[in-house]
């Protein structure tokens, strides 16, 4: 059941009271912050994280309402958070201290326990009124100004899901590189990608290889919030995702299933965000459609569904 968010005096919109459950793990972290940026874009919002490695953060609320501490002004309209070991901490928090809880991943307890679920696409989980699915997973969005002379090359390395080789993957960087010569090339690796991959790289005709060890902390943002154009090998899923978030034209590096006759979520995934338009393959040629529109993002779209759903903003 959704609730008016207003206030008290005069039924004008207040500030959103939000409470982020945090487990210290980056991707889970960057889903919930993704979804508080974007309400703030739509209201005033007020965001408290809780570590729930430190029971004593939002378990001290716990015990400050059942020991009436305190006021109805302090209590969370929202309670968000990514990850397993965050749903029990969000449940015994909304059961004592009010609020509606958004979880943003298929859970591990009944869906029902919870007011609003996000899924991505790909995973198969069941229907429910409670459910909603996203293409991927939600981030932060970066709408820094585009240099369009600036590409991007995100390399994964050695998963479970596909094939990787060396060989194959350095030829089909050659061959975007080459298909796109008035772009400025940065080639960044990952701690998946083998070292065997390193000579090929540091051979490149074109363009300019980064090594994470070698980079700033915040140097695969800020090259991402510039490039116009963004090639991931399939198996960097987060990153695929980033860099959508980033607002990005995102092409793909193919890469064989290891297991091509089982289905495959991170395949399913990918051929999704291709019939919907948001990516390029690899196969489908070198060079892509640039956009020149921005798009709605996945985590301004669940904003928007929140703020409908649970508290009627339109």
């Amino acid at each position: 059941m959704a609730e008016q968010l207003t206030g008290t005096s005069n039924s004008s919109p207040r500030t959103l009271r939000v409470w982020r459950f945090v487990d210290g793990k980056l991707g889970h972290e960057k889903q919930t912050l993704g979804l508080t940026q974007a309400l703030s874009d739509r209201m005033s919002v007020e965001v408290r994280d809780f570590d729930i490695r430190v029971p004593n953060t939002w378990g001290a609320e716990v015990k400050a309402k059942l020991q009436k501490r305190t006021c109805v002004h302090c209590e969370p309209d929202l309670i968000i958070g990514a990850g397993h070991s965050t749903h029990w901490p969000m449940l015994i928090t909304r059961l004592f201290c009010g609020g509606r809880t958004v979880l943003l991943m298929s859970p591990s307890l009944p869906v029902r326990l919870f007011d609003l679920v996000f899924t991505p696409h790909h995973d198969r989980s069941r229907r429910a009124d409670n459910v909603v699915k996203t293409l991927g997973v939600i981030g932060p969005a970066r709408r820094a100004e585009r240099d369009a002379n600036v590409g991007l090359v995100l390399l994964g390395g050695v998963n479970r899901h596909f094939e990787w080789s060396d060989d194959e993957v350095f030829q089909q960087l050659e061959q975007v590189m080459r298909a796109n010569p008035e772009l400025d090339w940065t080639i960044c690796d990952s701690r998946r990608t083998p070292s065997s991959m390193h000579s090929l790289l540091n051979n490149l005709s074109e363009g300019v290889f980064t090594s994470w060890q070698d980079s700033a902390s915040d140097f695969l943002e800020k090259r991402l919030s510039a490039a116009t154009q963004v090639w991931v090998t399939a198996d960097s899923v987060s990153m695929l995702y980033e860099a959508l978030s980033a607002g990005a034209s995102v092409g793909v590096i193919e890469l064989p299933l290891k297991q091509p006759k089982r289905s495959n979520k991170l395949a399913r995934g990918l051929l999704q965000l291709r019939e919907s338009g948001q990516i390029h393959l690899s196969h489908e040629g070198p060079r892509m459609i640039v956009k020149t529109e921005p798009r709605t993002t996945e985590s301004r779209r669940c904003a928007d569904i929140v703020l409908e759903r649970l508290f009627f903003i339109a």
